[in-house]
């Protein structure tokens, strides 16, 4: 229990930390308010005590935010109690308390947990690998209950809605945008509900200069999801010698977009991304890279593990499985059934672990997932009859020949533990051992002499094997300019005349690179290694990595800066000079879109959305005025456009002619689902006064759909509440 007193008063009570979480000291105990990931570790790293009841955010309707739904705010799911619940659990020997706003809530935060403790929970859903299943239950087996822990072993979830918010003493109740806390009738603490500041991770991998060879490692992280100073397991493969800028990523860590951006990776540099598994220290990232990163996801992993992520982001975003399955591009690697990719053979194996994990081979290089690695212990198996002869000989089998082997560890019934046996049976499969998923970098004694062909993956850590790439610095500063949305637009010569012309330019960590309200130079920017902070006034609002551009409002129309850059660690810019910036600005008509750009600013849900962006997205509207009465399409017509309401009201109607709705909200998408999905319109719409729209036409719409996922989502989320309503209007 909190060592609180009843003379405490509520600043006391309340312990704000990074990226909108609080502590509240209560005489239940501390009451921990809302929950990104890494908040186990930040804990950690300060010393401070492991709560056991946690508090989550009400649910943001789709639509409302960018990158935004349920609990996921901005692509940050603060519903990430996973680790918090194995602290407690197998640490301190407790339940944990976890309260949610509503019984829906409740109820999906239970389906999330299922999956990624437990896995599925129909037998059905494992098909003709049912033994898979018997598997993880063989592997998860904990000795003090007798059997595989389960959700109700780790947590009691409850909801304010249904009275979960009396805690003996002390009362939670939401109250507006506020959570309230109450000691009898005294209000001992009020903490916001609203997430709004930037969310930083609490380190961030160091850059190191990467040497393309033919096979090439950067790992973003290499520990486990207890270590406070460490980034979970994460690594980016460079395969062959083909394909120079674009890399696969090897499960995704927590606030990954910053993560990459550091090591100067641009999410449009991911050609896919290999899931090896569900639990949170492999999948915390992916959220945040469907929905705010500038490309659309391609995912590899099998299918019995996509039906389950499926099934986990449905509750996580609130959203129907078909909409969480537009949001991203899936593609099927299956045990037994290789698959392949731009010239890239991936084979998997299932890994044996506490919940359906795979184990993936493509070149030369292995990767085990979270597999718990023992013959010794497969031999056992064998014997109990959990594992077939065939199974043993897969699992002993999987890394054969390897260049590379990246083998997560970290010891206890359901990872690997680094044993001198474990070392000579894994250096004897491969070239070179990567030891992740552990913060302990030390060899045991016995096994000294392998040293040569083992690394431990440290954060930053650059792994090459075979014969060096050229090094081609022109092809960078290209990949790059292609990696900004804005300047991809330019066809490839006039990109390669921008490399050329280009300025590098660099910045020590903490400079200041451009100040608000300086007058502008006339150059533009685009980042092309290392992040910068962008700050309005006393606020840092985004953080910026390689290939963001910025400056171009200044540029276009010679405005001062509307804020102020600082290089959050050491920085590289291709720095466009007026008379760089201004054909390349011409030729895209940027002038053109200057005042669409600053319009979308009206928009509430694009505002968020870096300048650049917005100007982007203007280059794609074609503006149309309506008279009174026009009509903009009719019922069960073909859609090819999709538009959004600049000024005056558009009237719906059914295939009757009834009313169904007017919309008068500046800003609205609409007409949007048939032009992106071949479905013919579902109702009609005339302008029923003077009217002014701006067309996005369906080649854009699929640009929208592979650079912006998140303003696709907010499009959907907008039609679909328009269906329903209308859908009410039409019941009644």
């Amino acid at each position: 229990m909190s060592s609180v007193t009843a003379q405490s008063s509520p600043s006391e009570r309340i312990r704000v930390l990074p990226n909108a979480v609080t502590v509240v000291a209560t005489e239940a105990g501390d009451v921990l308010v809302h929950c990104p990931p890494e908040t186990l570790k930040y804990l950690l790293a300060h010393g401070m005590p492991i709560p056991a009841i946690i508090l989550l955010p009400p649910d943001l309707p789709a639509g409302q935010e960018l990158g935004s739904s349920g609990f996921v705010r901005h692509g940050i799911n603060y519903a990430s109690v996973e680790f918090l619940l194995y602290a407690n659990f197998f640490v301190q020997s407790r339940k944990v308390l976890v309260v949610t706003v509503t019984e829906a809530q409740a109820r999906r935060m239970r389906a999330m947990l299922q999956e990624t403790i437990s896995g599925p929970a129909d037998p059905a859903s494992y098909g003709a690998t049912a033994w898979l299943q018997r598997e993880c239950v063989a592997v998860s087996f904990f000795s003090p209950l007798g059997r595989s822990p389960q959700v109700e072993d780790l947590v009691e979830l409850v909801s304010l809605e249904t009275g979960g918010g009396a805690l003996g003493a002390v009362r939670i109740t939401l109250e507006g945008e506020t959570f309230v806390f109450y000691e009898g009738e005294a209000v001992v603490a009020r903490v916001s509900t609203r997430i709004s500041a930037l969310t930083l991770p609490l380190t961030l991998a160091p850059p190191r200069p990467l040497l393309r060879q033919e096979l090439t490692l950067q790992f973003i992280g290499g520990s486990d999801g207890f270590d406070p100073l460490g980034i979970t397991t994460c690594f980016l493969a460079y395969l062959g010698t083909a394909v120079q800028t674009q890399a696969t990523l090897f499960d995704t860590a927590a606030y990954l977009l910053l993560r990459l951006g550091n090591l100067g990776v641009a999410s449009s540099h991911i050609a896919e991304v290999v899931l090896s598994h569900l639990h949170e220290d492999h999948l915390a990232g992916l959220p945040e890279l469907i929905l705010m990163g500038n490309q659309r996801v391609r995912l590899v992993t099998a299918e019995l593990i996509y039906q389950s992520l499926l099934r986990m982001l449905s509750a996580m975003l609130d959203l129907p499985i078909p909409e969480v399955a537009a949001l991203f591009d899936f593609h099927r690697l299956d045990p037994g059934v290789p698959l392949e990719l731009d010239g890239r053979r991936f084979e998997a194996i299932y890994a044996i672990h506490s919940i359906p994990t795979i184990a993936v081979r493509v070149g030369g290089l292995c990767y085990s997932g979270d597999m718990r690695y023992d013959e010794e212990w497969f031999a056992e198996l064998e014997q109990r009859g959990v594992l077939k002869p065939q199974r043993h000989e897969e699992l002993v089998r999987f890394a054969e020949g390897a260049s590379v082997l990246v083998q997560d560890v970290g010891g206890g019934s359901i990872h690997s533990t680094v044993t001198p046996r474990l070392l000579q049976a894994l250096t004897a499969k491969s070239q070179h051992l990567v030891l992740a998923h552990t913060s302990k970098h030390q060899l045991p004694a016995e096994s000294a002499a392998l040293a040569g062909q083992i690394e431990f993956a440290k954060s930053g850590l650059v792994v090459g094997i075979g014969a060096a790439l050229p090094d081609n610095a022109q092809s960078e500063v290209l990949a790059t300019i292609a990696a900004c949305p804005l300047f991809a637009r330019l066809p490839i010569t006039a990109r390669r005349t921008l490399a050329e012309q280009a300025v590098m330019v660099q910045w020590p960590q903490g400079a200041t690179i451009l100040r608000e309200d300086d007058p502008s130079d006339g150059c533009a920017y685009i980042v092309h290694s290392g992040l910068v902070a962008v700050w309005m006034g006393e606020e840092q609002v985004r953080v910026l990595g390689r290939g963001h551009s910025i400056g171009e409002r200044g540029a276009i129309m010679g405005e001062a800066r509307s804020g102020t850059l600082v290089a959050r660690e050491a920085v590289k810019l291709l720095r466009l000079t007026p008379a760089v910036f201004g054909p390349a600005a011409q030729h895209l008509g940027l002038a053109d879109a200057f005042q669409r750009a600053e319009w979308l600013i009206k928009v509430p849900v694009l505002c968020e959305l870096p300048w650049a962006s917005r100007l982007d997205l203007a280059l794609d509207f074609q503006p149309q005025h309506l008279a009174i009465g026009e009509q903009l399409f009719a019922y069960g017509e073909a859609g090819y456009v999709g538009y959004l309401l600049v000024s005056g009201a558009v009237l719906f109607s059914d295939e009757t002619g009834a009313a169904l709705e007017v919309l008068r909200e500046p800003g609205t998408f609409f007409g949007g689902r048939s032009a992106l999905y071949s479905r013919p319109r579902n109702a009609t719409a005339h302008a029923v006064v003077a009217t002014t729209v701006w067309i996005l036409p369906a080649p854009a719409l699929e640009r929208l759909n592979l650079l912006y996922p998140q303003l696709l989502l907010h499009l959907r989320a907008t039609e679909a509440g328009f269906e329903r309503s209308r859908a009410r209007r039409q019941a009644e």
